[in-house]
């Protein structure tokens, strides 16, 4: 708990810009964004540790907030009930690198769907975008593993 903490106190200090005077105040845009984390449990298939997911949310200036459902297996020869299903609330602080390039930390939790199972996520990741459109990559702790999630993400 002490390093999901001290990780979230990080991103979020890394965020802190000073304000100008001049500085106009962020306007709030909508996204979309869909990823495949692929994990890496010791042996098991790609299709028992990656997982399609879908977000949706909100951004506003150097922070977003989103709403991330997704199916906890990519094999779909595994059993198709609800359990394999999860539902996770997340946020991400960004902070600039470069002409459209950013990066990020974010924090999130969530669930495994009919379980009263949570888990936290938590890790980094850098964003590209070519206008409404971007890419992103990250990597994350979640529920004890560590994944890598490229994906796409669509601002309107």
């Amino acid at each position: 708990m002490k390093k999901i903490l001290l990780f979230a106190a990080i991103a979020f200090s890394l965020s802190a810009t000073a304000q100008e005077a001049t500085e106009e105040k962020p306007g709030t845009d909508f996204y979309m964004a869909t990823g495949l984390s692929v994990g890496n449990s010791g042996g098991s298939t790609f299709g028992a540790t990656s997982y399609p997911s879908v977000e949706v949310g909100l951004m506003r200036g150097d922070w977003a907030l989103g709403l991330v459902a997704g199916r906890s297996h990519n094999d779909y020869s595994v059993a198709d009930v609800t359990e394999n299903y999860w539902m996770e609330v997340k946020t991400a602080a960004y902070f600039p690198i470069g002409d459209n390039l950013d990066g990020y930390g974010l924090l999130g939790i969530g669930n495994y769907m009919s379980t009263e199972t949570v888990f936290i996520e938590y890790g980094a990741g850098f964003s590209y975008s070519f206008g409404k459109l971007g890419t992103f990559v990250q990597a994350s702790n979640w529920d004890g593993f560590w994944y890598v999630t490229p994906g796409l993400c669509y601002s309107f």
